[in-house]
């Protein structure tokens, strides 16, 4: 029951690991020869990762078909919503939801 995002995650394509923290940053002292290779190898890493992430993604897609893995269902979704942080907007109003169908959720 895991979430296309968890899957992928879960296999080393997560959404995070696209893209370089620093190089939206002032690139300082580097010659621009420097600056385009450092932009080209991370561009690289990134078209390779989007590649993963696209033959992950079909993978789970054949994986829900063939019946292995089961995708959560719209309570389960909630439920792990409304298990976020007490002043998330997302997380208040999944707990709504929960509360009028009578399933309440223990926490913060």
């Amino acid at each position: 029951m895991d979430t296309e995002e968890q899957y992928l995650s879960s296999n080393g394509a997560s959404r995070q690991s696209i893209g370089e923290a620093a190089l939206h940053k002032n690139r300082g002292r580097l010659s621009d020869k420097s600056w385009r290779r450092i932009v080209k190898a991370q561009l690289i890493k990134d078209v390779a990762l989007l590649a993963k992430t696209e033959a992950l993604r079909e993978e789970y897609l054949k994986k829900i078909a063939d019946g292995t893995v089961r995708p959560p269902s719209r309570i389960e979704k909630l439920i792990m919503t409304a298990s976020g942080h007490k002043d998330n907007a997302a997380t208040k109003a999944a707990r709504r939801i929960l509360a009028k169908k009578g399933i309440i959720i223990k926490g913060n």
